[in-house]
């Protein structure tokens, strides 16, 4: 089963820019949540939402950066890998890439031959939810992030399906 993580929000803490691995602050119990997929066998893809580089606030460079101090991160969690990472560089309606368009998570099933429709994405905004629903994964919503929040927009219903919500990944995750 493959399980799609939004990055920010999800995994750590929400901020509006995060260009340096001093504005990564872990959310408590994700690492643990990630390792427990990976030990369980799921495979793990990660997404995040960066439209600040086509605003001139954020820099590829420092995604990766950023990304590469996290997975060293995971690693001294015990977490030995993760199967991808994916993100857009604009919120534009026209690009493929930005949620809740679902061109990153297109890549990834076509890149690593992954079916969503067996598989589970968890995020923290109602882009996610949407993205999530328009590739027939299952949308699941944590509280941390934007989570509490998004969570009072959905109760009036996106779709047709219920949206399960967590406390969190690791509630999440405990409960598969």
């Amino acid at each position: 089963m493959v399980v799609g993580i939004d990055r920010d929000g999800v995994i750590n803490e929400w901020k509006n820019v995060i260009a340096r691995y001093e504005d990564v602050k872990f959310i408590p119990g994700s690492l643990e949540a990630i390792k427990k997929l990976r030990l369980k066998g799921h495979r793990v893809v990660l997404f995040a939402d960066q439209p600040n580089i086509s605003k001139g606030m954020l820099s590829d460079q420092d995604v990766h950066n950023v990304m590469q101090f996290m997975m060293n991160e995971f690693g001294n969690a015990g977490i030995q890998s993760i199967d991808g990472f994916y993100y857009n560089q604009s919120d534009s309606s026209s690009d493929v890439y930005a949620k809740p368009n679902t061109g990153m998570m297109r890549r990834a099933q076509n890149e690593m031959g992954l079916t969503w429709k067996s598989g589970y994405y968890v995020g923290d905004a109602i882009e996610d939810v949407k993205m999530a629903q328009k590739m027939g994964a299952t949308p699941i919503l944590v509280r941390t992030g934007k989570g509490a929040t998004t969570e009072k927009k959905i109760k009036t219903g996106i779709g047709k399906e219920p949206i399960q919500v967590f406390d969190s990944l690791l509630d999440f995750v405990n409960s598969l």
